[in-house]
């Protein structure tokens, strides 16, 4: 073959070289940043979903320590509300009782015999025996004894209904507010232990889903680190090739 013959293809192999190379290192750049961004996503993806689990996580907790609370609540509410129940009962076995006395002093029954103290017992004996005998000045004067004992007896079980009925108002009262409480903590309650499904649920996909993009983010490290190797392994140049590329590089002429 001629000279001009071989000049003529090694032109054409040294173009077809440099437009070969050139394709291909744009393909492998292409390839290289499509990797990049796509693990560059999956990055972002993992730390978003993983952040917020740890949000979802955190209110879990905080569901938990709000639910502790309102439980420790409810029962001391319960706990007052039996107490309160009980010390009615006792206050309306005390009502009955004084009621019950009232009457019997309506009935005619004795002071003594219903069991009320008297205006001053010392005094209404001493007064009782000074005034002995059966006079009408004597009479009179132990009637109007009789009717200020009677009335002061009566002015006492009347002072006693009142505190009972106040008493009874009051823990009446307390109820009807521990009452309110506990039905704003059940309803609290509720709402919170819906949250926490709701979080849960929320918690429990978004697990499924890190797992999911986890498993394809180190299919894609993996085989990216594959074909880095190969490429790497590939560009190996020989010790002639390297000698006559490092004194081109150094002509002039490059």
């Amino acid at each position: 073959m001629s000279e001009s013959g071989v000049n003529g293809n090694i032109a054409m192999e040294n173009s077809a070289a440099r437009e070969r190379g050139a394709s291909v290192a744009r393909e492998y750049e292409r390839v290289v940043n499509t990797f990049n961004k796509v693990l560059l996503f999956k990055e972002k993806v993992r730390l978003s979903i993983e952040y917020r689990i740890i949000e979802l996580k955190n209110s879990l907790a905080n569901n938990v320590g709000q639910l502790s609370i309102l439980s420790r609540n409810l029962e001391i509410y319960e706990l007052n509300i039996s107490k309160i129940a009980d010390h009615l009962d006792e206050l309306l076995f005390e009502e009955s009782s004084i009621k019950e006395k009232y009457n019997n002093l309506l009935q005619g029954a004795s002071i003594d015999m219903v069991g009320v103290a008297a205006v001053d017992d010392k005094s209404v004996e001493e007064k009782g025996s000074q005034e002995s005998g059966t006079s009408t000045e004597n009479l009179i004067q132990q009637r109007y004894h009789f009717i200020d004992n009677l009335n002061f007896s009566f002015q006492k079980l009347d002072d006693d209904l009142k505190s009972v009925s106040l008493l009874q108002t009051e823990m009446r009262n307390t109820r009807s507010k521990i009452f309110e409480k506990k039905e704003q903590a059940l309803e609290k309650k509720v709402v919170l232990d819906q949250n926490s499904r709701e979080l849960e649920g929320e918690c429990e996909k978004l697990e499924s889903d890190l797992e999911i993009s986890v498993k394809e983010e180190e299919v894609l490290t993996l085989e990216y680190a594959q074909l880095i190797n190969k490429v790497e392994g590939s560009i190996v140049l020989g010790d002639d090739i390297d000698r006559i590329l490092f004194s081109s590089l150094t002509t002039g002429d490059v």
